[in-house]
């Protein structure tokens, strides 16, 4: 865990005041009247004498990465006869302070992605009239992080178009920006000299060896460096062959891949990527490839949702180093009585779990420890789970989460006046770093809320790093009574605790974060006139009995001091 140390830790930003979150990043646990401070928190917290000694920080990787959700659908006959739901990857706050190019780039794609698929839609809609039997048309653009760091942004976007007849259309597109500059980064730009004379040859070669019962690899003999579709990865750079572009409709996307060290005759090292640890998310549609020492190996995820009129149920599966001749898709679309298609055939290597939850992602994850995969289920506003398996298939760990709010950011996409065609819209953000990752968990002081707190991904799995979980929300009580609380204060970012300080009913106090064990930190935004004492501090409180119910406060019940707290089953 040293190298955790080194590197700078995320905080979320809330909404209510940055300078606050940054004073609570080392706050030491406060309390009540009757207990010490809390001796559970990490030396460096609660040592407030020291100089700490300067830590050498490397360019922050790009971890404000977001996704843009909106659906609509048009139900006027009654079922849902045209949909489009679009996924698109935006900046967040910090980002944009840092990297204005990239997030304006970022801003133009998602704009011109935004307006294709809202055209796309009204064709459809357009064309309903002409339509006799009611279908359910629709279409989707989803986008995947393959690579978010301080030299590069690359995802690829997955879109789906059905406007009636025997399938859809589907496949991929890519875009890839230079981190500092947010200019696109072409193919061209990878390539050294000989790679410019080689590519279509090599890639061939590559493909043949992938696809043996194909050979698709010939049809890419006259291709030019801008017929491709490519993203560019921390390790390499894959290439992307939608249906009927070098095989048939039935044999799906294709996708071979060249490495940076492989490779290197023909890729540039410029922008290999300089991270020791990464994430890349995963597509349900195609394997994952990736290096293991000297060979080459291909992880998938995939996942089922399905539905009827009485029931809905879901599943998701990891599957290492397939057979190239096995069927990817067979048996994983299942009906509601049959049950046993969940079985995984024996000569596959599957990792099958059927569980309820409305969306799943999956991301790739490398560290100096190993390879590993991790799958983030998600329910609309309920309790998820982040699992963790190493590339070889191993478990590692199963992390209690929150759904969407887990990565729910407080602040609005730009540029979004022309999406009022949309039912919904949600803001999240991606995992980029598995070093410094923003997680959240559910808690039960103060109501229920979600604390999202930073996280690093080790060989055991994801851990906590720092003390504090961060309420990112604007979430006021009311004191019912007066309530006696430590006051903190702080000097250079170190937070101590000083006297204990009372605060009159009527109090309005907004929450701030937790410490993961029974102390919670808030402010006073607005106190009753007749009281005079300065409030612009913030304040911790500790539970006897964080775990039990009913939840106590020197043996009050916090039904009794608080007014207004939400609770969720």
């Amino acid at each position: 865990m040293e190298k955790i140390a080194k590197r700078k830790v995320w905080h979320v930003l809330l909404s209510a005041a940055l300078t606050v979150s940054v004073l609570l990043s080392g706050c030491g646990g406060g309390s009540n009247t009757n207990k010490a401070p809390d001796k559970s928190l990490s030396p460096e917290l609660t040592e407030t004498t020291d100089t700490p000694e300067p830590v050498e920080t490397a360019p922050r990787p790009v971890l404000g990465l977001t996704y843009d959700n909106d659906y609509h659908y048009d139900d006027a006959r009654g079922e849902i006869v045209n949909s489009m739901q679009t996924e698109l990857p935006g900046a967040d706050a910090a980002t944009r302070a840092e990297y204005p190019e990239l997030s304006d780039a970022l801003d133009r794609f998602r704009e011109t992605a935004l307006a294709s698929a809202k055209a796309a839609y009204q064709e459809r809609e357009a064309a309903l009239p002409d339509i006799d039997a009611v279908q359910a048309l629709g279409g989707q653009v989803r986008s995947m992080i393959r690579r978010a760091d301080a030299q590069a942004v690359s995802f690829v976007n997955y879109w789906w178009d059905y406007s009636g007849g025997a399938h859809g259309n589907y496949g991929y597109g890519a875009a890839n920006f230079d981190t500092a500059t947010g200019t696109e980064i072409t193919l061209d730009n990878l390539l050294t000299d000989e790679g410019r004379l080689t590519i279509n040859s090599r890639l061939g070669q590559e493909l043949d060896a992938l696809y043996t019962e194909l050979t698709p690899g010939g049809m890419i003999a006259d291709y030019l460096l801008d017929d491709y579709t490519f993203s560019l990865e921390p390790d390499g750079v894959t290439f992307w062959f939608n249906p009927y572009e070098i095989a048939s409709y039935a044999d799906g996307v294709l996708s071979a891949k060249l490495y940076f060290d492989r490779d290197a005759d023909i890729l540039k090292s410029d922008y290999k990527g300089q991270e020791e640890a990464w994430f890349v998310e995963l597509g349900t549609e195609t394997p994952y490839r990736f290096a293991s020492g000297d060979a080459f190996r291909t992880v998938e995820a995939w996942n089922i949702i399905e539905r009827d009129s009485t029931d809905w149920y879901s599943g998701f599966g990891v599957e290492f180093d397939a057979p190239e001749d096995s069927n990817r898709w067979a048996e994983r679309i299942t009906s509601a009585d049959d049950e046993t298609d969940w079985m995984a055939p024996e000569e596959r290597n599957i990792i099958l779990d059927r569980t309820g939850y409305f969306d799943a992602k999956f991301y790739y994850a490398h560290i100096p420890e190993g390879d590993y995969v991790t799958a983030v289920l998600s329910m609309e506003n309920d309790v998820t789970e982040t699992i963790v398996y190493r590339a070889d298939g191993a478990f590692v760990q199963t992390l209690d989460m929150t759904g969407p709010e887990s990565f729910m950011y407080p602040e609005l996409p730009q540029n979004t006046d022309d999406i009022d065609w949309s039912q919904y819209n949600s803001y999240h953000l991606s995992l980029t770093d598995p070093y410094d990752t923003p997680l959240g968990t559910r808690f039960y002081l103060f109501g229920t809320w979600t604390g999202v707190g930073a996280y690093c991904l080790t060989a055991d799995g994801f851990q906590p790093v720092g003390d504090l979980l961060y309420h990112t929300g604007e979430y006021v009580l009311t004191l019912k009574q007066d309530l006696t609380v430590t006051r903190c204060s702080f000097d250079d970012s170190f937070v101590s605790t000083e006297e204990d300080f009372t605060l009159p009913a009527g109090t309005n106090i907004q929450l701030l974060a937790v410490d993961g064990a029974e102390n919670v930190y808030f402010r006073a935004v607005e106190a009753p006139e007749t009281f005079t004492e300065d409030v612009d501090f913030v304040f911790a409180l500790c539970y006897n009995n964080p775990d039990e119910w009913p939840r106590t406060v020197d043996g009050v019940e916090e039904t009794d001091i608080f007014d207004g707290l939400m609770y969720a089953g």
